[in-house]
């Protein structure tokens, strides 16, 4: 008797599970309690979200393991149609400024299938993607200040390389994509991920930054305090320990008395500053836009005050220049200076060097790498390599006291400098 063999051929279709999902709510306190937007960074994986005053903060727990019909996946800044979608989707996103764009496109491996770059001005961007296989895919979108993330699905499989084609410039307007897609709460979360969440009440009137490691459900409450230059630029704060820091560099051109601080281009003239009353402001390679705020000498920063505590210098009212001691105190919070420095730079905006030594930011300070003006030759320099701050303590007539960070360093350093360099400022609330 002939022996029949049947084979059964199984097909293992990916589903979704989910774990208990965390709920996030707001509120404010302080200054004021309304809460107009939250930006949402996932300090862990740098993928982003922003939450619209009224809604919820969504973070879906549950592991993926597969496909299914997703909603509300992509984040208010990315939209992909159809999703899922057969053989190709159109992609597009929101440029706010003129900007040089990176779109890349990977797989559940962490591969990267396609990716594109180009200068980009403002407005809406549209792709279309073309995949190669069945499964989910992961959109990143980064431009010098921003990270934009999304999935999609691909339902079927393809025997072609996946593409990715630039189409066109979409008009400058919320298309009714936008507005269907547009204020999703839902966010991919890990619990043990870090985030950092920017409450913002007005059109930036108030900011304040913390960061959490969301385990429960639960309500967290901004405290919102006024932080406004001379030139009224509106800073975000951040509480670190018992001290409340500008969460960004100050930009300020003027002191809050009405003076013009002295805006020094010309290399000529900043070879000449005076170490000891050397009053000038630039901005990097004297960009007025850099993202990395202004450059002070010593004299400037200060205002020539003789105080030894509580200098407001170019600090906005109720905010001063903080003291040698007072930043001691914030490495101490953080552990000592040798692993301070990993806590305190930014992460997830790609403005650091690589390798950027573990930085977590997980203070919310979000230091940057502003570089510095070279008080011999007014030359730039080390933009991604070093960020350096001004503390208000003078060592000797010629020389003060700051801090600075190093791209390849977890530690942040103390150093005595001649006082016509060109430093960052950062103020401390009185």
């Amino acid at each position: 008797m002939k022996k029949i063999f049947i084979y059964l051929q199984f097909i293992m279709l990916p589903i979704i599970t989910f774990g208990q999902d965390i709920i996030i709510d707001f509120a404010g306190t302080g200054e004021t309690t309304e809460i107009t937007n939250v930006e949402v960074v996932n300090l862990s994986n740098c993928t982003s979200i922003e939450v619209i005053s009224g809604n919820s903060l969504n973070l879906t727990t549950g592991e993926i393991t597969g496909v299914e019909e997703f909603k509300n996946l992509t984040n208010n800044s990315i939209i992909a149609y159809p999703n899922p979608f057969e053989n190709s989707t159109n992609i597009e996103f929101y440029v706010n400024q003129n900007d040089y764009v990176n779109v890349n496109i990977c797989d559940v491996t962490g591969k990267t299938v396609a990716n594109f770059s180009k200068e980009m001005t403002k407005g809406f961007h549209s792709f279309d993607f073309t995949a190669n296989n069945f499964g989910m895919y992961f959109i990143n979108v980064s431009g010098t200040n921003f990270v934009q993330t999304s999935k999609i699905i691909c339902l079927s499989n393809n025997t072609q390389q996946a593409q990715l084609f630039y189409k066109e410039q979409v008009v400058d307007n919320i298309t009714e994509k936008s507005c269907k897609n547009g204020n999703s709460k839902d966010f991919s979360f890990t619990v043990g991920d870090m985030l950092k969440l920017k409450g913002i009440s007005g059109d930036y009137d108030y900011a304040t930054v913390m960061i959490v490691e969301p385990t429960t459900s639960g309500t967290y409450t901004f405290n919102f305090v006024a932080c406004q230059d001379a030139d009224e630029n509106n800073y975000a704060v951040v509480e670190i320990g018992e001290q409340t820091w500008m969460a960004q560099n100050i930009k300020t051109t003027s002191y809050t008395n009405g003076d013009d601080i002295p805006y020094v281009t010309d290399d000529e003239e900043w070879e000449a500053l005076e170490d000891n009353t050397g009053k000038a402001y630039c901005f990097y390679n004297n960009d007025e836009n850099s993202i990395y705020g202004a450059l002070y000498t010593y004299a400037a920063a200060i205002n020539f005050s003789n105080s030894k505590t509580n200098v407001q210098g170019v600090c906005p009212i109720g905010w001063h220049i903080p003291s040698d001691s007072e930043w001691t105190i914030l490495t101490d919070e953080l552990g000592g200076q040798n692993v301070a420095g990993e806590k305190l730079k930014s992460t997830c905006m790609g403005l650091w060097d690589t390798p950027n030594a573990v930085s977590t930011n997980e203070t919310g300070f979000t230091a940057l790498p502003g570089g510095y003006r070279n008080r011999n030759d007014a030359s730039f320099a080390e933009e991604g390599n070093y960020g350096r701050w001004w503390s208000a303590t003078q060592n000797s007539e010629s020389q003060a006291w700051c801090r600075y960070l190093y791209y390849n360093w977890t530690k942040i350093v103390t150093s005595s400098t001649l006082k016509s360099y060109g430093f960052s400022v950062r103020c401390i609330k009185d």
